[in-house]
């Protein structure tokens, strides 16, 4: 064989073994974006987000609406969500973060907010069937020191409408629906 032809018979081989070893190599499917990430792409834009928060038993809700900012960030691997408003007359921001695990298949939200010093991390699966997410963490309470059990029911809608509902339980109570947030696209 000719020279010239045994190298580039070399070189075609070895970039379809490179080719197929980076389809099953496990880093590189860890490492790179996906169809959910692609998912999460569609609700970049600007939301307005109506939290209501159920203070008590009894008593009506509290309905806040902030504005909210989504774009994706590190290279379409993370759906960030910055809030600003007012709430209860006092400046309200925070920064939420959504994304999937193409490891474990986990989805996973962290919100951090001027409104305490702790981080909110939660993680869980898709329901089968359903465009919802059932994620599970713990959150401290200020009040006790204690852990609460929280759960985030995620609804992806539509591209233009995403709702989060809040579950609380503390030690010894039932859970709770505490607070929803509700996204809804500006157009």
């Amino acid at each position: 064989m000719h020279p010239q032809k045994f190298i580039l018979t070399i070189a075609l081989l070895l970039s379809t073994l490179y080719g197929h070893a980076q389809e099953t190599d496990p880093w590189t499917k860890y490492m790179m974006p996906g169809d959910i990430h692609k998912k999460l792409e569609q609700y970049i834009g600007n939301f307005e987000m109506e939290i209501t928060m159920n203070m008590a038993e009894g008593v009506d809700p509290v309905i806040i609406k902030v504005y909210s900012v989504h774009k994706m960030i590190l290279g379409g691997r993370f759906l960030e969500m910055t809030q600003s408003g007012d709430m209860m007359g006092m400046p309200y921001h925070s920064i939420t973060t959504m994304g999937f695990n193409n490891s474990d298949n986990n989805y996973s939200l962290t919100t951090i907010t001027n409104m305490g010093t702790g981080t909110l991390y939660v993680s869980g699966l898709q329901e089968k069937g359903t465009q919802s997410v059932q994620l599970q963490g713990k959150l401290s309470n200020p009040i006790n020191g204690q852990s609460i059990a929280i759960r985030q029911a995620v609804h992806f809608i539509d591209a233009d409408n995403m709702l989060i509902e809040n579950f609380d339980k503390e030690s010894g109570s039932e859970e709770k629906k505490t607070v929803a947030y509700r996204y809804t696209r500006i157009k």
